[in-house]
C-alpha cells in the first residue's frame, strides 16, 4: 500500500492511520504554508523514519497547491505518472489540509478510484469506495492503544511547533518487583507510605534535587504504569525554539509526567501540599473570635480571591502546554493534595481538565483510561476505605 497524506499541524491522523494500516510507503503532501503544514510534513518525516512500520526512508513529502484547485488535480497526477504508482495499491487520507486541498484531492480520488477515507477524532475512519460512478461509505475504526508504546517525546517532537525539547527528563517503567506485584497489594503499599521509587526503572536525568512534589509524582506514576500506560516520561523541560542569532533560550515550562494512551497525549501536573486557599480559610476560622475591622474582613476575601485565581492560572498555563504539545487530542490531568475552589473546578470542566485528588488516585485513574469499562464496584469501595484511612 501506497499512503498519501494530507499533511496538518494534527499529528495523530497521521500517526494513527500509519500504525493501522502498515503502509510500504507514506506520501506526505505539503503546501507551502511553514507552520500549518510543510513543517509538520518535516517533522512526520522525521517521526515515521525512527518510530514508524514501514522503516527509514519510506515517507517522503511532496509539495501541493493550498490555493488551486486545477492544479491539485495535476500534481496528483504528476505524482503518480512520475513514480508509475498503480492506483489500485494507493489510499488517500483527507484528514488534514485545508478543505480546498481535501475537496480537489477526493474529488480526484473519485474520478480515478482511489479508496479513500477521513479520520474522526474518536478514532473512527469513514471509507470512501468508488464503484461504477457511486460512492460507497463504510465505517471502520482504529484502536488508539496501537500507540501506547510510542516514545513520548518523540510524539512530543513531533507535535510541538513554538517550543523545543530542553530536557527530555526521566524515562519511567515498572522494575521486576512493581511488574511482579498483584495490583491490590502495590496499591495498598503505596497508600501506607511505601516509596514508590522502589517500584520503578529509572533512566535518564531530572532536577538532583528532590522536591516535596517528587513523592506524588512518583507514586502517579506507579499507578499508571500498572494499570496499563507502557512508559511514562517524567520531568520534560521545554525552551522556546532558537532562532537565527539568538542566544540560549530559557526553559519556559516543565511538565511533571507525560504519556500515551488511547491515540492521545497526556499532561499530567502533580501538586502535594495544601492549598494556600485552604490556608486562608483556616486563617479565617483562627480569626473568627477577633472582632475584625471591615477591612481586615475585605482584605482576607480578596486574598482569598486573589489565591483562586493563580490555581486557575496553573490551569491554564496547563491548558497551553497541552494544546502546543498533544495537539486537538491533547488531555490535561491535574493531581492535587487538597481539593480545589469552585471557580477552579468550574474552570476545569469547562476546559475538559480533570482534576483528581491524591486520595482517589487508583479509581479516577482507572475511569479515565477506561472509560467504557463497568467498574468493579466492591474493588472500588475496597480500595475507596484503604485511601480513606
Amino acid at each position: 500500500m501506497i499512503l498519501l497524506s494530507l499533511a496538518s499541524k494534527q499529528i495523530w491522523p497521521q500517526i494513527l492511520a500509519v500504525h493501522h494500516l502498515q503502509p510500504a510507503r507514506v506520501i506526505l503532501l505539503h503546501s507551502d504554508d511553514a507552520n500549518e503544514s510543510r513543517m509538520p510534513a518535516q517533522r512526520l518525516k522525521r517521526f515515521f523514519d525512527k518510530h514508524g512500520p514501514m522503516g527509514q526512508g519510506q515517507a517522503q513529502m511532496e509539495p501541493l497547491s493550498d490555493s488551486d484547485f486545477a492544479s491539485i488535480e495535476k500534481r496528483l497526477d504528476a505524482l503518480l505518472s512520475h513514480h508509475s504508482w498503480n492506483l489500485s495499491g494507493c489510499v488517500l487520507n483527507i484528514t488534514g489540509g485545508n478543505k480546498l486541498m481535501a475537496t480537489a484531492a477526493f474529488r480526484w480520488a473519485a474520478q480515478r478510484g482511489v479508496r479513500t477515507f477521513y479520520l474522526e477524532r474518536r478514532n473512527k475512519i469513514t471509507w470512501f469506495d468508488f464503484l461504477d460512478g457511486e460512492t460507497l461509505t463504510t465505517a471502520d475504526s482504529v484502536d488508539g492503544h496501537i500507540a501506547d508504546t510510542l516514545d513520548p517525546v518523540a510524539l512530543l517532537r513531533c507535535q510541538v511547533d513554538a517550543s523545543e525539547v530542553e530536557r527530555e527528563g526521566e524515562r519511567l517503567t515498572l522494575n521486576p518487583t512493581g511488574a511482579a506485584m498483584e495490583e491490590g497489594t502495590l496499591f495498598k503499599q503505596l497508600n501506607g507510605g511505601a516509596d514508590a521509587s522502589g517500584f520503578l526503572e529509572v533512566a535518564g536525568i531530572a532536577d538532583a534535587d528532590k522536591k516535596k512534589g517528587d513523592a506524588l509524582e512518583l507514586t502517579t506514576a506507579v499507578v499508571l504504569l500498572k494499570l496499563g500506560v507502557q512508559n511514562i516520561q517524567r520531568s520534560l523541560r521545554l525552551k522556546v525554539k532558537s532562532a537565527a542569532g539568538v542566544g540560549t533560550r530559557l526553559p519556559h515550562a516543565e511538565i511533571d509526567l507525560l504519556f500515551s494512551w488511547g491515540g492521545k497525549l497526556w499532561l499530567v501536573d502533580c501538586k502535594d501540599r495544601k492549598s494556600a486557599e485552604s490556608l486562608v480559610e483556616g486563617l479565617q476560622r483562627e480569626l473568627s473570635r477577633i472582632r475584625l475591622s471591615p477591612q481586615a474582613e475585605e482584605l482576607l476575601t480578596r486574598i482569598h480571591k486573589e489565591l483562586s485565581i493563580g490555581q486557575t492560572k496553573v490551569m491554564k498555563e496547563d491548558l497551553l502546554a497541552i494544546r502546543e504539545t498533544g495537539g486537538l487530542l491533547g488531555q490535561v490531568v491535574c493531581v492535587r493534595k487538597a481539593g480545589q475552589p469552585d471557580e477552579v473546578r468550574q474552570y476545569a470542566a469547562h476546559n475538559r481538565i480533570e482534576i483528581i485528588q491524591k486520595n482517589e488516585l487508583v479509581d479516577r485513574w482507572r475511569s479515565l483510561l477506561f472509560p467504557d469499562r463497568p467498574p468493579d464496584l466492591n474493588q472500588l469501595a475496597d480500595l475507596a476505605k484503604t485511601f480513606a484511612r
